[in-house]
């Protein structure tokens, strides 16, 4: 892929958030070349049962940030031989979709952020993780990331390294974007694991685990758009799928399923060894 060139600015062209300020790590992170705007913590009510057993990250305050100019870089790929970018060809939101359902239409990161705390914190009882990074992004914008036309939403894992993580999503519908969001923030939660099926699969399970919370408490007014039970299965060809349906069928929850991906318990290459239900 030859080099791109892109402009952006935080709640301008990319629409994104973030936790904290932090200095660049990388030309990505200067789509949105921030400051922090200052600390804000929110605490929602508690909501218990959705923390059996899932992994729960460190707890950090969430701010803001923004921009008071535009940042321009060229995209040289060999820069990120390092990092773990998760560009989602398989995953399509409106598999577990009812038509009709989608909502309005969602063309800036802040328009959602209210959901997306209120979703993370009724799941985990913490504040959203101050070293993740979101923006929604438009079209030109978003192909020139990710110019594959089945890809819509990207995320760059650098937990690893310590730095910042970050997803990009394709402008689309409040569910669908939400959707997506949930999926990519089930990639960079955790470390990245070494297979990729699993990874994939730890994704799913996440994503599973964040339509459920949004469906039973409403959040953004979602709560009847979403099939959870029995998703279509037009372009669920995906391994890492499949192998969290498997598990579900055997009576399993999709916290269980994420937290034992994590924890290497289950793995799509090992699918004798997993553990027994209890």
């Amino acid at each position: 892929m030859g080099s791109k060139h892109i402009d952006c600015t935080m709640y301008g062209m990319s629409q994104g958030y973030a936790s904290s300020a932090r200095q660049a790590y990388s030309p990505l992170e200067r789509l949105a070349q921030s400051y922090s705007s200052g600390q804000v913590a929110y605490s929602m009510h508690n909501s218990a049962p959705y923390n059996d057993g899932m992994f729960i990250p460190s707890p950090k305050a969430f701010s803001y940030s923004s921009s008071a100019h535009i940042s321009a870089y060229k995209f040289n790929p060999s820069q990120y031989q390092f990092l773990t970018t998760q560009a989602e060809y398989h995953f399509q939101p409106d598999t577990f979709l009812k038509p009709g359902r989608e909502g309005m239409f969602v063309g800036k990161a802040e328009e959602i952020r209210p959901y997306i705390e209120q979703a993370f914190e009724l799941m985990f009882q913490e504040a959203f993780p101050a070293d993740i990074k979101i923006s929604v992004c438009n079209g030109e914008q978003f192909r020139a990331i990710a110019p594959h036309p089945g890809t819509i939403g990207l995320s760059i894992n650098r937990r690893r390294e310590g730095l910042l993580s970050e997803i990009f999503v394709l402008n689309d519908s409040l569910a669908r974007v939400m959707l997506t969001i949930g999926h990519e923030l089930g990639h960079v939660l955790t470390e990245t694991l070494d297979h990729g099926p699993d990874e994939e699969a730890k994704a799913y399970a996440f994503s599973l685990a964040w339509m459920k919370v949004i469906q039973e408490q409403d959040i953004a007014g979602l709560g009847d758009s979403f099939v959870t039970e029995n998703p279509a299965h037009n372009g669920l060809h995906d391994v890492g799928f499949a192998f969290v349906h498997h598990l579900l069928k055997q009576g399993r929850k999709a916290r269980e399923i994420y937290r034992g991906l994590i924890e290497r318990i289950f793995s799509v290459n090992q699918p004798g060894e997993n553990l027994p239900l209890p």
